[in-house]
């Protein structure tokens, strides 16, 4: 089975990265929540498997830091499958 692996934030770190990251797609964390459901569901209706990686508002600034990626949200994305592979701790 294919794994694919989305970023789970707690309330705090949201807010904080709404306001760091470009084209956040949540203006509330029940949103980003109810969002992250259906792309969940979307994943496993495809077959795959869905595993949540912790990602922290601080993770997010390291990570652009270290990579000298650009603070939107693909790059917010890229952060989990890179903690999940060993690329990024």
């Amino acid at each position: 089975m294919r794994t694919t692996y989305l970023a789970r934030v707690t309330a705090a770190d949201h807010e904080e990265l709404r306001r760091l990251v470009d084209n956040y797609p949540a203006d509330s964390y029940e949103k980003w929540l109810f969002l992250q459901s259906k792309e969940i569901g979307n994943w496993e209706r495809s077959g795959w498997r869905v595993v949540l990686i912790d990602v922290s508002a601080d993770d997010f600034l390291r990570y652009c830091r270290d990579t000298r990626a650009s603070p939107n949200f693909h790059t917010f994305r890229a952060i989990a499958s890179a903690k999940a592979i060993g690329k990024f701790n």
